[in-house]
């Protein structure tokens, strides 16, 4: 899964746009590792975690789906497979990311599309349902964001989201913020020879919200039957919540 505009601030001196730019040339950069660097840091787990966040948007008939942060189509890839006839849309910054799924069987089923998510290029209520991976840490407005999402959901439509969790204060604390701190990076190193990207992801992942700080964020947002689970210890959550009809 890939990214749609960029989440901290700007470094000083800088503009978003600009941070934008090397943020997403961070990303088209390890495009073709990216999938299995996903692998590995999720334990092996990012497949079934995908597959959740598909059946946690509840979709029926032949929906039109919008998989915004789509990278490489591993959330669309799942819709499609799960839904036979969804018209699916894959939208990122990173057009790389979006030529290695591109090249996957099946991506000319996919509609991919290089966009914002914060000034998304759809009409009102275009949508029956949105989904995204690991996109909400990564853009600069989360309630523009969001509310960008909620304006091109049709009534009803649903809002689904994988994304990582700041590691919660438990007993597994100090292993998972050793995990994402130290062991991400250097084996990022190992993969991709190009740590940068995932030093950037360890520090927007321990200084993202927490999973009810996200859950209110959709509450102030307009949505309604908000809700989420954790997984891997706390360390990714899925998130759901409903347009209201």
């Amino acid at each position: 899964m890939g990214r749609v505009s960029t989440s901290q601030p700007a470094p000083h001196g800088a503009s978003s746009e600009d941070h934008a730019s090397r943020v997403s040339s961070m990303f088209d950069g390890i495009a073709g590792r990216y999938d299995l660097m996903n692998l590995v840091m999720t334990w092996g787990q990012e497949p079934r975690l995908v597959r959740r966040t598909v059946r946690r948007a509840e979709l029926s008939g032949t929906p039109a789906v919008l998989d915004l942060a789509t990278g490489t189509g591993d959330i669309a890839f799942e819709i499609l497979r799960s839904h036979e006839g969804a018209q699916v849309t894959g939208a990122d910054f990173s057009p790389e990311m979006m030529a290695v799924g591109k090249d996957r069987p099946g991506g000319d089923k996919i509609a991919w599309v290089e966009a914002d998510a914060m000034d998304l290029p759809f009409a009102d209520e275009s949508f029956d349902a949105v989904s995204h991976g690991y996109l909400l840490r990564n853009v600069a407005d989360i309630p523009t964001t969001l509310a960008e999402q909620f304006r091109v959901l049709k009534p009803g439509g649903r809002m689904v989201a994988l994304e990582t969790s700041p590691p919660p204060k438990n007993i597994i604390r100090p292993f998972s913020t050793l995990y994402i701190k130290h062991v991400v990076p250097r084996l990022s190193h190992l993969i991709t020879k190009n740590p940068e990207a995932y030093e950037y992801l360890s520090s927007t992942t321990r200084g993202f919200r927490t999973p009810s700080q996200v859950q209110g964020l959709l509450e102030e947002a307009g949505f309604v039957g908000v809700g989420h689970e954790l997984h891997l210890f706390g360390t990714l959550a899925i998130h759901w919540a409903t347009k209201p009809a």
